[in-house]
């Protein structure tokens, strides 16, 4: 009996240790597991959001441990090789993990477990590389930090040289060397060299006494870390809110970085189980088969009559390297079924990214190409159903990418005035014309005679205001897309008419946007109707979800608000226009008696292998040449991540 109470009070201590050392730690990777398996899972947005709060419930109890405890060693002590044992344990499996996936072995998850465990194992090993011999400011960390940031610099410098002209193995190493340099080399780096400086300031302020307050290196850190957080408020009041968002992200790491806790292994593995995560699907309601209609609305087109730009897509059709229609039930075209009840069903073709090429019947066309996950040309598709029933109307919305909107957009959102290439773009618009008139009339010998159809131009996305903050354009920029959308929606009229097949044209939807006060430039970017840079992973497989170049397709197309005002503006024409439902529509015959008008060559092409250079070559040429002018700047942005990093190391220094 006196043993036991003489091992009691000796128990309690390795109670307590236990519980406080290994009880956060469990829960952080316990919260770590469940948020990945319900981002693998595809779960509802609510029940993801659940899983990120516990998780960041978890986190905060592990890092409020960490930034209260540290690392519960005395000086002189030794890392617990079973800290280096789970670190290397850890890597080495989120290696093989990744390893098997990119040899072929099929699992959706694998990317984000592989890259999950890697990402404990790295966190693991720096806790461990960072407490060791605490209050000693060791060289080996400088020599170490300053090698692995050098090292990621000259990997940039050189990435940055060769990959515009790399091709095919280089081209694959080049970008896996980056990576590495960006997300291990340059980590690892700062998180020595914030131990480091930690560790000297803390043994300078111990030497300056009790009563020496902050000092100048506290005091300045403190004044620079409240500047940023004025920063971003001042950006986000402005309506800047993507950099507000990056300033804050960068403000964010750094401070998670230099804390010397696990906070910035939570904030990386949020955003890849975020990015991970696919977007909310809707099955396809009985509205969208048109078999049985009484009044079936047939929907052609590209993304702005699909859709894209909204929160959210029909089943299988945001499928990234698959099919990539987008498809999405708050498309104007679906809510005049389903909103207004002009028409009881929608054939609803329309498919993001669409050309000439990929709407023309196979019958009609010179040149043919089917989209990726299509069954066959939308008017191909069509002709297959025109047994099932009778189209109503049918509503085309086309020409914006043979015009080449998406390689316009990037050429105006990257640095340099994009005004500069007008000619690469106008130049191409006769054969735009051409390629449309050749449409319209395939469409024409597909319907039925009497079968009206409509050409939908392009809304105008921007205001023609001298002032307008929170997008990144130029006045001359923003005049220059304005007229050139203005170019192309005369191009599709134009297109209607020397088709001679009857095609109606909607001229008040250019103004649908502006009539609802939805445009860009008209109010703050959050409340306007077209989104500006939006980013929005996609669905299918991770290796599609993990690729930057996917998440930012909803840029630069109506949203939610802006369909509804395309709905409300193509409402009020067709009831103005209920003759257009009745009226006799050419015949195919008829039809077929115009001729193309001859189009004159285009300095490049917008379509890639057909003989001429394409156009997006050249674009990509000249912004490269544009960024490198710049390089001043990236120097003065580097400059200010500097800043930030040594005003984070000196607040942190302050803390015992």
């Amino acid at each position: 009996m006196q043993g036991d109470e003489a091992a009691g009070p000796l128990l309690r201590p390795g109670r307590r240790e236990i519980l406080v050392w290994w009880g956060p730690r469990v829960l952080f990777v316990v919260g770590a597991v469940v948020l990945v398996v319900e981002s693998s899972r595809g779960v509802p947005l609510t029940e993801l959001y659940l899983a990120l709060g516990f998780f960041g419930l978890c986190s905060a109890v592990f890092v409020v441990r960490q930034l209260t405890l540290g690392h519960e060693r005395g000086p002189g002590a030794k890392t617990p090789r079973w800290l280096l044992w789970a670190a290397g344990l850890l890597s080495t499996a989120g290696l093989v993990v990744l390893g098997v996936h990119w040899a072929g072995v099929d699992g959706d998850a694998l990317p984000l477990v592989g890259s999950v465990l890697l990402l404990l194992g790295l966190g693991w090993f720096v806790e461990a590389w960072r407490g060791a011999g605490p209050g000693r400011p060791r060289k080996a960390l400088l020599l170490w930090g300053a090698a692995l940031c050098a090292l990621t610099a000259v990997t940039a410098v050189v990435a940055a040289i060769l990959l515009p002209k790399a091709k095919g193995s280089l081209f694959l190493g080049l970008l896996v060397a980056l990576g590495v340099a960006l997300f291990v080399a340059l980590p690892l780096g700062l998180n020595a060299l914030s131990e480091w400086g930690v560790r000297r300031l803390r043994r300078r302020n111990s030497a300056a006494g009790p009563g020496a307050g902050v000092g100048l290196a506290g005091a300045l850190g403190i004044a620079g870390t409240v500047l940023a957080v004025l920063a971003v408020a001042w950006l986000g009041y402005r309506d800047w809110v993507l950099a507000s968002v990056l300033l804050a992200t960068a403000l964010v790491l750094l401070l998670a970085i230099v804390s010397a806790t696990h906070a910035d292994v939570a904030l990386v593995l949020a955003a890849l189980c975020l990015l991970a995560a696919a977007p909310p699907e809707h099955s396809d309601p009985q509205l969208l088969d048109p078999a049985g209609g009484r009044r079936v609305l047939v929907a052609i087109g590209d993304s702005y009559m699909s859709g894209e730009g909204a929160s959210s897509y029909f089943a299988g059709t945001d499928d990234g390297g698959h099919n990539e229609c987008r498809r999405s039930p708050s498309a104007y075209a679906v809510g005049l079924a389903t909103e207004n009840r002009l028409f009881d069903r929608v054939l609803f073709l329309a498919c993001s990214g669409a050309r000439t090429y990929n709407v023309i019947a196979k019958s009609d066309a010179s040149f043919l190409r089917v989209q990726e996950g299509e069954p066959g040309s939308q008017i191909d598709q069509l002709k297959k159903q025109a047994s099932a029933f009778r189209p109503a109307l049918v509503i085309v919305a086309l020409g914006g990418n043979d015009a080449g909107f998406a390689i316009l957009g990037e050429a105006c959102i990257a640095p340099g005035d994009c005004e500069q290439q007008k000619p690469v773009f106008t130049g191409n618009l006769p054969k735009v014309r051409q390629d449309l008139t050749a449409t319209f009339r395939s469409l024409r010998k597909a319907l039925p005679a009497g079968v009206p159809i409509v050409a939908v131009p392009y809304p105008q996305p921007l205001a023609t205001a001298g002032q307008c903050s929170g997008v990144a354009l130029t006045k001359p920029e923003r005049d220059f897309i304005h007229g050139f959308v203005d170019e192309v929606d005369k191009t599709v009229q134009d297109a209607a008419t020397d088709a001679h097949a009857g095609i109606a044209y909607l001229a008040e939807m250019k103004d649908s946007l502006a009539t609802h006060r939805l445009q860009l430039c008209q109010r703050r970017k959050g409340e306007a109707g077209i989104n500006f840079v939006d980013i929005a992973s996609v669905n299918g497989l991770a290796a599609q979800r993990f690729s930057p170049g996917k998440w930012i397709h909803n840029s630069l197309h109506p949203n939610e608000r802006g369909h509804r005002a395309m709905r409300d503006t193509f409402t009020a024409w067709l009831t103005t226009h209920r003759e257009l439902l009745k009226q006799r529509a050419p015949t195919a015959q008829e039809a077929a008696a115009g001729q193309n008008p001859a189009a004159p060559e285009p300095e490049c092409s917008m379509i890639k292998n057909s003989g001429n250079p394409h156009c997006q070559d050249r674009i990509r040429a000249w912004e490269l040449d544009q960024t490198r002018g710049r390089w001043p700047w990236l120097l003065l942005v580097l400059l200010g991540l500097g800043v930030l990093w040594a005003a984070s190391v000196a607040v942190f220094s302050l803390l015992p």
